[in-house]
């Protein structure tokens, strides 16, 4: 309100008096404040993201959620309708105890519009997201796919993850718990929180405790990653899990 009296009040005011006295003066000032008043509102407008069905599962989103990157989350009542529908169905207490999470969440909005002609869910929400300028969050391969091609920006928590996971270089050192014997002579096994495989060449009299292991290598595949390493004789961790 107080934005509008300055702009389109007290701003024709000024120009009129200090400027020019002519109705010119006033039409210019008026244009102007109302160019101020648009860049101002696109300088506050906040980025809207909207949430899908499949992120909903996701133990990852409240984190994503409650984090600052983002101030302003919808979630369309069609998503809510079909995660419903699973969880009646398959009866998923997990689903709903984060469907629930993320309705009492401050940050989040039920967004009650929809697209009855429209029976894909996928489909309704980039639609949605065209008309609101609107981001997506998903796990959800297709849609992504979908999204990018409709000119809608997705945002994909498992890419996210992926990228802002530190990188473990040899020469580093990490703490692992050793859960078994390797395949090979005198190795163990242990495995990162993310499911890398980590391999310690040195550790098989250590299987069931925590070490600390220094990497020597990696070894990339087109679906996995693997890590091996050394455990340095004063590095090794005593206390069992």
């Amino acid at each position: 309100m107080l934005i509008l009296l300055v702009l389109f009040i007290l701003f024709p005011a000024v120009i009129f008096f200090l400027v020019s006295n002519t109705i010119n003066a006033i039409i210019v000032s008026y244009c102007l404040a109302v160019l101020l008043y648009i860049f101002i509102r696109r300088s506050n407008r906040k980025e809207i993201v909207l949430l899908d069905t499949t992120v909903i599962n996701d133990d990852r989103i409240i984190d994503f959620i409650n984090s600052n990157v983002y101030q302003q989350f919808l979630l369309p009542r069609f998503v809510i309708r079909e995660v419903e529908n699973k969880i009646e169905n398959l009866k998923d207490k997990h689903l709903e105890e984060n469907l629930e999470k993320i309705k009492q969440n401050k940050k989040v909005k039920v967004l009650y519009r929809n697209y009855y002609k429209i029976k894909s869910s996928d489909f309704k929400i980039v639609k949605l997201a065209k008309s609101l300028n609107a981001k997506i969050v998903t796990v959800n391969f297709s849609l992504n796919k979908m999204s990018i091609l409709e000119g809608v920006k997705v945002i994909d928590l498992n890419d996210m993850y992926e990228r802002l996971k530190p990188t473990i270089l040899p020469g580093h050192k990490i703490t692992i718990f050793l859960v078994k014997e390797g395949r090979d002579k005198n190795q163990a096994i242990g495995f990162l929180d993310d499911g890398t495989t980590v391999v310690a060449e040195n550790g098989r009299n250590f299987v069931g405790k925590r070490v600390n292991l220094k990497i020597t290598s990696m070894l990339h595949s087109s679906d996995n990653k693997m890590l091996f390493g050394k455990i340095p004789n004063e590095d090794i961790l005593e206390g069992k899990l």
